[in-house]
């Protein structure tokens, strides 16, 4: 902050400075700037420190504050001008000036100069060098004058000579033209100041009006105080609808966290959100910053591969992948009900034929009615699948249990209309086996299944004995 002020050493060799100031820190400051540019410094914390100390060194220069303990810098000047040995000695007091009668005061006291505070360090080094350059004048020996003058409400009588009135006028002027620039500086900064402001503003808008993502700033009441026009788009209403009502949501989420949200809009359509939140000031008050991403493309084609990695494409129903996921998940419904569980598992008779006589497209096409056959024997809520070449498997959720020969018979009879209404020449022809999952004798699906396909495998042996 200090340094060496360049200019002339007038009067700089030998010259010594006793500064007078309470605040340690402003004093520290001070003194650093005056060694800084040559002069020799002593320091003094009030008004009855710094008069003794003026006594003892014979300064050519005082610097005081003027608002300090036990003795003032105002007190002060005027005990030192009323000592013979202590009067010719420049003061120099660092006052505010924010009160027209701080000049009077100085007149009053003897003062011969003002700073104000803050003050500029070159601007008080040069006003040093006048006061040391005017010094020999002043003690030349002024002839003092008494003057009664009436200002500010009340009559002041001033004694004072003519170089001491012009050097506290000057300064005052000084310092009234300094302060004047300073702020002009200022205004200066306070126009450029708004013109960033406008420009940030200009630019925050332009992001919010062209960002593809919804913003939703709630406050801690959870009513919403702005939502751009992706908002609005996103959630089918206008921003004067949006502002000022609760916001939908939760916002929970924080940091790197994110959740999807499902918005139903007024025309009826459901629209999937990514939100994330983040805490931010909006205004002076704590707010949350809601962000919203449109997925709902992306959620759509995320449900389609997963259902397409679990079902077979040639017949729609599930492909063993979806059969165990889902059965897992049977089983432990079972279990939380106290349910049974019919596992069913069956295979073609003859399929192998079919494809090496007729071709692989007579073969799918077989295997197409043999799923629609499961489908007119199962309900909707039952898991049907292909869970091999030729090899089909279902789960059926039972209150109770022996729906074995019901299953059956419905099977028979579907795979009997498809036969009368095919043109073929041959019948569609499955074997089957039923295995059933209790809680009182809970097995793996594995275990289910591999039951259910020996007795699917017997009844198989036994249609092949049968037709010998």
């Amino acid at each position: 902050m200090t340094s060496r002020i360049e200019g002339t050493d007038v009067m700089k060799v030998n010259a010594e400075i006793l500064i007078v100031e309470d605040s340690l820190t402003q004093a520290k400051r001070l003194e650093r700037l005056l060694v800084e540019n040559g002069y020799v410094v002593h320091v003094a914390r009030n008004g009855k420190e710094g008069l003794q100390a003026a006594a003892a060194t014979k300064p050519s220069v005082v610097i005081s504050d003027v608002m300090m303990p036990e003795m003032d810098g105002y007190e002060m000047c005027r005990r030192m001008k009323n000592t013979e040995e202590l009067k010719g000695t420049p003061v120099v007091l660092l006052t505010s000036l924010s009160d027209p009668r701080d000049v009077i005061k100085g007149l009053q006291c003897g003062a011969d100069n003002f700073l104000t505070k803050p003050y500029d360090g070159e601007h008080l080094i040069r006003r040093l060098e006048h006061i040391l350059t005017n010094l020999e004048l002043r003690k030349a020996g002024q002839a003092q004058m008494t003057v009664e003058v009436f200002f500010a409400g009340q009559y002041h009588r001033l004694t004072a000579d003519r170089i001491q009135i012009i050097d506290l006028l000057l300064s005052t002027f000084e310092a009234a033209v300094l302060q004047s620039t300073q702020l002009e500086k200022l205004g200066g900064d306070y126009r450029n100041a708004l013109e960033d402001v406008k420009r940030a503003q200009a630019n925050f808008q332009t992001l919010m009006e062209t960002t593809g993502d919804a913003v939703v700033v709630v406050g801690d009441n959870g009513t919403i105080y702005y939502a751009n026009p992706a908002a609005e788009n996103l959630f089918d209403s206008a921003a004067d609808d949006l502002l000022g009502r609760p916001f939908a949501f939760p916002l929970d989420v924080e940091g790197e966290g994110h959740r999807e949200i499902t918005i139903a809009r007024s025309d009826g359509i459901k629209v999937v959100g990514d939100m994330r939140v983040a805490t931010s000031n909006w205004d002076g008050e704590l707010v949350r910053f809601a962000t919203i991403r449109d997925i709902t493309e992306m959620v759509r084609l995320r449900e389609l591969l997963k259902t397409e990695a679990i079902t077979d494409a040639l017949t729609g129903l599930h492909n063993r992948r979806g059969f165990l996921l889902l059965g897992e998940e049977l089983l432990r419904k079972a279990s939380e009900k106290r349910a049974s569980v019919l596992c069913f598992f069956a295979d073609l008779d003859g399929f192998k034929s079919v494809n090496d006589t007729l071709g692989h497209e007579e073969g799918d096409k077989v295997l197409q009615e043999a799923a629609e056959a499961l489908r007119k024997t199962f309900r909707s809520s039952d898991i049907l699948a292909r869970v091999g070449g030729d090899e089909f498997a279902a789960l059926s959720l039972q209150e109770a249990a022996g729906k074995e020969t019901e299953i059956l018979e419905r099977l028979q009879r579907a795979l009997n209309g498809i036969n009368a209404s095919a043109r073929r020449p041959y019948n569609l022809v499955m074997s089957a086996g039923i295995s059933v999952w209790t809680p009182e004798n809970p097995r793996s699906l594995g275990e289910l299944m591999s039951d259910a396909d020996k007795k699917m495998y017997r009844e198989k042996e036994a249609r092949r004995k049968a037709a010998q």
